[in-house]
């Protein structure tokens, strides 16, 4: 099969809901429509085998989850999706393995209404990159540098989960998980950025980050850029049942504090916007939880408390390139 004929079986699947693409693949560039007074962003991430997923997993599941990662840098920034494009390098054209990955992501672009604008296939080590599209109302973008002070510190759904489930692979290939187990592999396999939840966000808060690298290593970047630092009380840390039954409650919370993966949402808001919060959260059937405050200090500090103690984790965050 050459190129254009891969691209047309199994890449020619997305339709925008929202009339804002005007012409999507099949030609040279995409072209959109910006609505009035709404400010474009852009996010690209590239995902390589053997780094970022397991090469032996469901080609669903690799789509999936390399959609679902960039629309969570646009759920970071309140921002409703537009399109995305993706370029993907393959070792060889494996037509029932491009089919599963085809159908993932088509599950995905529509669970998060996002339709595939266009993009690039080469030959080369499996290696995808993503760019993703969206809009925000002008001015109204959560940026890590707008935290303020007394801000209380959120975040979205569960921590913790998706790093647990880094070591269950084995288990997972031969079909051996618990149900605890299985609940985590899938929030490893499958995020869900709370994508509407952050849109109607960013009205009530001031600066957000998804939780990717894990919430010490991220929130650190909102601090940094906010001259700012934060007191985090620990028991309010978000656990699943799931996460707590496989590492004990003492790992589910190193897990959650510095495990990556969890592609949730961590904002700052000021403390009068609390009910405001919970209510747009019930309304969206989304878990939030409020962990600490913003305090002073342009040192980036992040205290941990436990019980009144300070508590000091044992488990560091994913940097790459780190030794």
């Amino acid at each position: 099969m050459k190129e254009f004929e891969l691209i047309k079986e199994f890449f020619s699947f997305s339709q925008s809901k929202s009339g804002a693409v005007i012409e999507g693949v099949g030609d040279d560039c995409a072209v959109l429509s910006i609505p009035d007074k709404r400010q474009l962003v852009t996010s690209v991430d590239t995902l390589v085998e053997g780094v970022h997923f397991f090469s032996d997993i469901n080609p669903a599941d690799i789509a999936y989850k390399s959609l679902a990662v960039n629309v969570s840098d646009l759920a970071a920034m309140g921002a409703k999706p537009l399109g995305f494009t993706l370029a993907i390098a393959l070792p060889k054209v494996e037509e029932d393995w491009l089919k599963a990955f085809s159908d993932g992501l088509q599950q995905a672009s529509t669970a998060f209404d996002i339709p595939l604008i266009g993009g690039d296939t080469t030959k080369g080590p499996l290696t995808i990159t993503i760019n993703v599209l969206g809009t925000v109302k002008t001015d109204r973008a959560l940026l890590r540098k707008s935290a303020q002070l007394d801000d209380d510190i959120w975040v979205t759904g569960y921590l913790g989960d998706a790093a647990a489930a880094l070591g269950l692979h084995g288990k997972a290939q031969s079909r051996q998980l618990n149900n605890a187990e299985h609940y985590l592999w899938q929030q490893l396999l499958r995020p869900k950025p709370p994508i509407v939840f952050a849109k109607k966000l960013a009205k009530l808060a001031h600066a957000a980050i998804d939780v990717s690298d894990g919430l010490l290593v991220d929130l650190g970047h909102i601090l940094e850029q906010s001259h700012c630092s934060a007191k985090i009380k620990v028991s309010s840390l978000p656990l699943s049942e799931q996460l707590t039954e496989f590492a004990g409650l003492e790992g589910a919370r190193e897990f959650a504090l510095n495990g990556g993966d969890d592609y949730e949402l961590c904002f700052t808001a000021k403390p009068s916007m609390r009910n405001k919060i919970l209510n747009l959260a019930e309304d969206l059937n989304i878990n939030v939880h409020r962990i600490g405050s913003i305090t002073a200090g342009e040192e980036a500090e992040i205290q941990l408390m436990l019980d009144g103690k300070p508590y000091k984790p044992k488990r560091q965050g994913w940097q790459h390139f780190s030794e």
